[in-house]
């Protein structure tokens, strides 16, 4: 047991590392390095141990729930039934912690975090993601995942796409996702960024159900999720 957490530690640093290769890589090599760390991560997992994410961040695990509890730091529960750290969050939280950290700042998680919150409170305008024009009829998931992908959309970049379609390629060899909306998806995603940007962000039949099975998964950090989230919550309640 103990040598698979050093084999999942070591996999999570090394995938660290192409990362930061793959920013400075010109484009074939980087989908070259991009090829390397999917396999890593498939290596590592979907998920990490709390205990494996607070060796890598440099606390205790009793501080890092501290953070989980809060919402501060998401978490899932695996199918045997343990609350872990997605290994996606767990690695975003890691590059930006060493940024900070090479800055010599102290608690640099915390750091890190206070950062994430002022971000969100800046990005999170529910007034521009969903105007008031009309009574509307959506349910609170519907309007939700409207706002989500209208953020993404202000966000859409070739990178962006690119991690979209690598994600809607592993649904498909894992059967995550029924082929009919894998195939719309790829049709989606072939096309210019300002075509995908209107088909995310439209509020049509179609677009909600598209979005249902969305790869644009994780373009948002925790706190502008929750944030999200929690604002629409309250506009539908009001």
């Amino acid at each position: 047991m103990a040598a698979r957490r050093d084999d999942t530690v070591r996999a999570i640093e090394e995938i660290l590392r192409l990362r930061r290769a793959e920013r400075l890589a010109d484009r074939p090599l980087r989908a070259e390095l991009r090829t390397v760390r999917e396999f890593l991560e498939d290596i590592a997992g979907p998920t990490v141990t709390r205990a494996e994410a607070a060796r890598l961040l440099g606390l205790s695990q009793t501080a890092l729930d501290r953070w989980v509890v809060k919402d501060e730091i998401s978490s899932v529960i695996t199918p045997q039934g343990r609350r872990e750290i997605p290994l996606s969050e767990l690695v975003e939280l890691l590059e930006d912690v060493e940024r900070v950290r090479d800055t010599g700042i102290r608690r640099p998680l915390a750091a890190v975090i206070r950062e994430r919150r002022r971000r969100s409170a800046e990005s999170v305008d529910l007034d521009r993601l969903l105007p008031r024009r009309r009574p509307r009829t959506h349910r609170v998931p519907e309007l939700q995942a409207l706002a989500y992908h209208r953020l993404v959309a202000e966000r859409l970049s070739e990178d962006v796409v690119d991690d979209a379609r690598r994600r809607l390629h592993r649904w498909r060899q894992n059967g995550r996702i029924h082929p009919r909306w894998a195939e719309e998806w790829e049709r989606i995603l072939a096309t210019p960024l300002e075509r995908i940007a209107k088909t995310i962000s439209a509020d049509t039949q179609r677009a909600r159900e598209l979005r249902q099975t969305s790869p644009f998964a994780g373009v948002l950090n925790e706190q502008e999720r929750r944030r999200l989230l929690r604002a629409v919550e309250e506009r539908a309640l009001a």
